[in-house]
């Protein structure tokens, strides 16, 4: 048979459910396509069987609160007389279930109304029903977060929060086509923003994710946003069962667009099954979604059973009396055929579990018996077609040999170790009881059918087993004048064998992405629900500007070639006509006040960071030495590196490691390095800024200023702990941040007495 391939398919899934008139994405307006669902008030076929279906999903949940109700009572109670009356109830109940659950199940066994509308019959395929959902209200509970844990003014939200509430709605009736799944996909990615803004760990938001079962239509509440994401990559695949078998697969490029829609379906219930456990209802549950995967899987290999069959039927043209003649290709198609009727075989037996077999609609179960008989069939009939028409030769029996199952793997039976091959008979012989025996299995199909009530009226179906049976009947008759010798062997086993490989593909997050609706409140990694900080305050730090403007002047009156670039190790800096500074063995020594000081962060290879933000973004103005005491780093949002002791940053109640959240009046959460160092420098001799202490433990710096910060009038003490840490402030060290120049002039500022500019708000 050759070396087993992987088979690619086209992705044709746009153009051919495109072209589909029975949804009325077409007509919808294409302004934001992806905060728009389809119109409930259009009735298509698709869309009254979803309208029926949550009809039937409320009248379910009605009917689960009264019996929940009374059995209740009936344990309540202790009156005989009233225990009766409720036993009589429940039976009512317990009735009226057991009808709507039919009910459902027979909505879900409708599939003839997702198939092509093609005039040739096809061999009908299995979607999934979407999962129905109740309308949930974020803006109470979103608001009252967003003042309680961020400490914003929640009318600014109130745009995000009606853009979100939009986009649910909009899921909830989602379009059958590719923009549906990008809607569902848009939604998706969002809650990764929403979880992790409004969703703490430690605590309940209040806000309840109802979802109805898509087999038995129980309602299931959670709490969590992961159930929620589990019931949108739910319907992402339903709707992809819905795509493919909607294609036209009379040809080539519908079949392609088929194979590839089940696959992806395939691949979004297996994403479920591994990264979701502990799911509240039966669709969700393990064992139900293996069962669905390797029904979409099955199916998909049947579609490109039909790819082969329709690109064989192409090679000769159309003509049966060719196709005949190329006995390699009917056995090829033989083996496919009954690898086919094996994936059904163990889709089969996977469905007679009990965890299965009492929620998955019985129709469903029955077709799959139908089309593991009807495969077979096939398989016994091309094996028939190639050996009734084969020469005689090597290459036949050596073909023969690798088609048929040994003994062991054989339940009806096997070749007789006795049977010889005849060069005259065999291929006649082996042929009439593979014809036989197709001919046998096509009636057991059409019994199975028959015996199913939902698959009774499922014309398509009864068309296309008939058909085969009628063809293999033909090709006995005109046979019936040879001798036969079907009933003197037993039919060999046909070997499952295909030389295609499926791969399922998983769900690709990464073609829709969205924007964070609440960007405005912060870079996520730090301003998000598991972290805690302190309601930002405000501090206003103001500078003597005559003083200054004084010692501006004398630097003014320095050489140019005197002023130092502080990003050089250059010790001829310090070497002026007042004050003389020498460097001897790595120690600076300072001759104004006979003080050694040993350098510090000088290692600029190790150090690179630090002497970046304690240097080249100094906090002073342009042209001035002058700063207010503290030095910056990182990034969105910048955080407070160091705080000089006893200056303007230390009075006004800045501490190592707070977030700035905004500067005068820009918000600067976001903002890079270079534009807040920029935005202080440019401040002037008045600084205002808001800042916000974080207040997870691991945030906190072990530094032995902490005690003396807190104190300090201004500063906010701590309201409340938690674990994590953000990661900016993870690489902060007990140390403080040195300065650049450890030989900064002593000024009056560096006087305790001397701070009477310092504004506390």
């Amino acid at each position: 048979m050759g070396e087993p391939g992987i088979h690619k398919t086209c992705v044709r899934v746009n153009s051919a459910d495109e072209e589909s008139r029975d949804e009325v994405d077409h007509d919808l307006p294409k302004k934001n396509p992806f905060i728009r669902g389809s119109d409930p008030r259009v009735a298509t076929c698709r869309g009254r069987l979803q309208t029926r279906r949550c009809q039937l999903n409320q009248e379910i949940n009605k009917e689960l609160r009264l019996r929940a109700g009374a059995e209740n009572l009936f344990k309540a109670t202790t009156n005989r007389k009233l225990r009766e009356t409720v036993a009589l109830e429940l039976s009512f109940v317990n009735s009226n279930l057991q009808l709507l659950k039919e009910q459902l199940a027979e909505l879900n066994s409708s599939v003839e109304l997702y198939q092509n509308d093609s005039k040739e019959c096809v061999m009908p395929m299995v979607p999934l029903g979407l999962k129905e959902t109740k309308e949930v209200d974020f803006r109470e509970p979103f608001k009252d977060f967003i003042l309680e844990h961020y400490s914003e003014d929640a009318a600014l939200y109130e745009d995000p929060i009606s853009d979100f509430m939009d986009m649910r709605q909009a899921i909830r009736t989602p379009v059958r086509s590719t923009a549906g799944v990008a809607l569902l996909f848009k939604y998706y990615n969002q809650l990764y923003y929403i979880e992790r803004r409004f969703f703490p760990p430690d605590r309940s938001l209040g806000v309840y994710f109802e979802w109805f079962d898509s087999l038995t239509g129980v309602p299931s509440c959670q709490r969590t946003v992961a159930f929620e994401k589990a019931c949108i990559l739910f319907n992402i695949a339903g709707i992809y069962t819905q795509i493919g078998a909607k294609q036209e697969r009379n040809t080539c490029a519908g079949l392609d667009g088929a194979v590839d829609a089940l696959l992806r379906a395939a691949g979004t219930l297996r994403y479920i099954h591994e990264n979701f456990t502990n799911a509240p209802s039966v669709d969700l549950a393990a064992h139900t979604l293996l069962v669905l995967g390797t029904l979409m899987t099955a199916q998909a290999r049947e579609c490109l059973f039909e790819k082969l069959q329709l690109q064989a039927r192409e090679a000769c043209n159309g003509r049966e009396r060719e196709l005949r003649d190329d006995t390699d290709m009917c056995l090829d198609l033989a083996q496919e055929s009954a690898q086919l009727a094996h994936t059904y075989k163990q889709l089969y037996e996977k469905m007679q579990t009990e965890g299965v077999f009492n929620y998955v609609p019985y129709s469903w179960v029955s077709l799959v018996h139908v089309k593991t008989e009807f495969y077979r069939a096939l398989a016994h009939q091309y094996c028939a077609t190639g050996l009734l028409h084969a020469p005689s030769g090597r290459h036949v029996r050596d073909r023969l040999a690798t088609i048929y199952a040994p003994p062991d793997c054989n339940h009806n039976g096997s070749i007789s170790p006795t049977f010889k091959y005849d060069e005259e008979l065999d291929h006649i012989a082996l042929g009439r009881a593979h014809l036989a025996e197709a001919l046998a299995l096509y009636e057991e199909a059409l019994r199975l059918q028959r015996m199913c009530r939902e698959l009774r009226d499922k014309e398509a179906l009864s068309l296309v087993v008939a058909a085969h049976r009628e063809r293999a009947a033909r090709d006995k008759a005109q046979l019936a004048e040879e001798p036969d010798f079907a009933d003197l062997l037993d039919v060999p086993n046909i070997q499952p064998s295909s030389k295609f490989q499926l791969a399922l593909t998983p769900p690709d997050f990464a073609q829709h992405r969205v924007e964070d609706l609440f960007k405005r409140l912060g870079p996520i990694a730090v301003f998000s629900a598991k972290r805690h900080w302190s309601a930002p305050r405000l501090v206003q730090l103001h500078r003597d500007g005559e003083t200054r403007r004084e010692r501006r002047g004398d630097r003014q009156k320095r050489k140019p070639s005197d002023r130092r670039d502080r990003s050089e190790d250059n010790s001829t800096y310090y070497r002026d006509d007042t004050y003389e500074v020498t460097k001897k063995n790595g120690v600076y020594i300072n001759s104004f006040e006979n003080l050694e000081y040993q350098s510090k962060a000088l290692d600029y290879g190790k150090k690179r960071e630090l002497r970046r933000a304690a240097s080249e973004y100094s906090v002073a103005g342009e042209g001035e030495s002058e700063g207010f005491g503290f030095t910056v780093r990182g990034d969105a949002p910048v955080i407070i590196a160091a705080v000089e002791p006893n200056s303007l940053a230390d009075i006004g109640g800045m501490r190592d490691g707070d977030f700035i959240i905004s500067i005068g009046e820009k918000d600067v959460k976001w903002s890079s390095h270079d534009t807040v160092v920029s935005l202080i420098q440019r401040a002037g001799d008045t600084l205002t800024l808001r800042l916000a202490t974080p207040m997870d433990t691991s945030s906190q710096k072990s530094s032995p200023d902490t005690s003396r910060q807190s104190s300090t009038p201004g500063s906010v003490s701590a309201a409340s702990t938690s674990s994590g840490s953000t990661a900016a402030t993870a690489r902060s060290s007990a140390r403080r941040l040195p300065s650049w120049n450890p030989f900064r002039r002593h000024s009056a500022r560096d006087n305790p007495s001397t701070h009477t500019n310092v504004i506390f708000r």
